[in-house]
């Protein structure tokens, strides 16, 4: 079995037999639910940093076996909060919305 680490706690492992058919899913979120004017800078990150970083570093940490495969495929989770306007939080919306 091979394993990486990420910078976000995050890991991947997988037996190499599966490499044919390899398949990375994103799927993280959280959110600071306030208003907009009132977040702290370090909320901000904290929200920006879980939502997108972590799916875009972890995308480049599978690159290689997505690659090797050469049938990878990506899937990042989003949410309707990047493309509606509702309720959840103005940083929220951006880091889900910024999502392919």
């Amino acid at each position: 079995m091979k394993c990486l680490l990420s910078t976000s706690s995050s890991f991947i492992c997988l037996d190499w037999f599966l490499l044919p058919n390899f398949v990375q899913v994103n799927n993280v979120g959280t959110n600071i639910r306030k208003p907009t004017i009132e977040y702290k800078f370090e909320e901000f990150t904290h929200v920006m940093s879980t939502n997108f970083e972590s799916a875009y570093h972890n995308a480049q940490l599978a690159h290689p076996l997505l690659k090797a495969s050469r049938n990878g495929n990506v899937i990042f989770v989003s949410s309707v909060a990047g493309v509606v306007a509702i309720s959840s939080g103005t940083p929220y919306a951006a880091s889900k919305g910024i999502l392919p």
